[in-house]
């Protein structure tokens, strides 16, 4: 009876072992320590013309529209464009888009591919090409490797843009067949923000002025009421003023009548 509980506890020890050096190599297969090398030069892509939708929330809710844009088209690249720092911006608030890379270059998009796209919601985007981005790759093994690489990267790009004294925005992540790329552009960076930034750009200037509008007409009230209610307490004080006069005059003549 010894024998087998010690036998048993030999088989429990030898799987645990076994399973846990499963684990060790899928994350060193999935990029666990992979080398992580930040430079900045020009992309080896130029334009892309991609399809996308953009969306608002955090970022770690992206993964079903990944899912549907590879779903979609599955022999075409996906991408996912990340317009604010979450270290800055509110989860809720955070904006990004995501969607397939349609063609790249001077070449045209297969007609099929554009019209599958549009038919499911997403929207058409030409993205410019640009001579210097801050730039890495990182092996494409599994999904843990997208984890494993957001964790990795972002860091070290976050710790070369500040280090460089660059301005590189917004985050860019394209997924080929072995690797990912991380990107952020050094210049034309505007051309990378999809309409619905424009947009909710616009939206919120026009309401911060009208708040401003509103707070000035306020204050104008407030200073026009204040000024309504000195002219009352004035009016009255000079009544009262004259009523003392006149009672102190009548007063004076029934004296000297008297």
């Amino acid at each position: 009876m010894e024998t087998e509980a010690n036998d048993l506890v030999f088989c429990l020890i030898f799987l645990l072992i076994i399973f846990f050096t499963s684990v060790c190599y899928f994350l060193v297969y999935s990029g666990l320590f992979a080398p992580i090398e930040i430079r900045a030069e020009r992309p080896s892509f130029t334009s892309l013309r991609i399809a996308y939708k953009f969306a608002r929330g955090p970022y770690k809710n992206a993964g079903h529209l990944f899912t549907e844009a590879h779903s979609l088209i599955p022999e075409l690249k996906t991408i996912g464009i990340y317009y604010d720092d979450p270290q800055q911006v509110n989860p809720s608030e955070l904006r990004y888009c995501v969607g397939i890379i349609l063609s790249e270059g001077e070449s045209e998009p297969d007609s099929t591919h554009l019209s599958t796209c549009l038919e499911y919601g997403f929207k058409e985007l030409v993205l410019p090409a640009v001579d210097h981005a801050v730039i890495t790759t990182f092996p494409f093994k599994s999904t843990v490797s997208i984890f494993i690489g957001v964790a990795r990267v972002y860091p070290k790009l976050a710790e070369y843009i500040k280090e460089s004294k660059l301005c590189a925005h917004p985050m860019i992540e394209i997924y080929e067949d072995d690797k990912i790329i991380f990107m952020s552009p050094l210049s034309k960076q505007d051309e990378f923000y999809v309409k619905e930034t424009q947009d909710e750009e616009l939206t919120n200037s026009a309401a911060e002025e009208n708040q401003e509008e509103e707070q000035e007409l306020s204050h104008h009230e407030i200073t026009h009421s204040n000024d309504q209610q000195e002219e009352t307490e004035q009016s009255q004080m000079n009544g009262v003023m004259e009523d003392s006069d006149e009672s102190s005059g009548s007063s004076f003549e029934e004296l000297n009548h008297s």
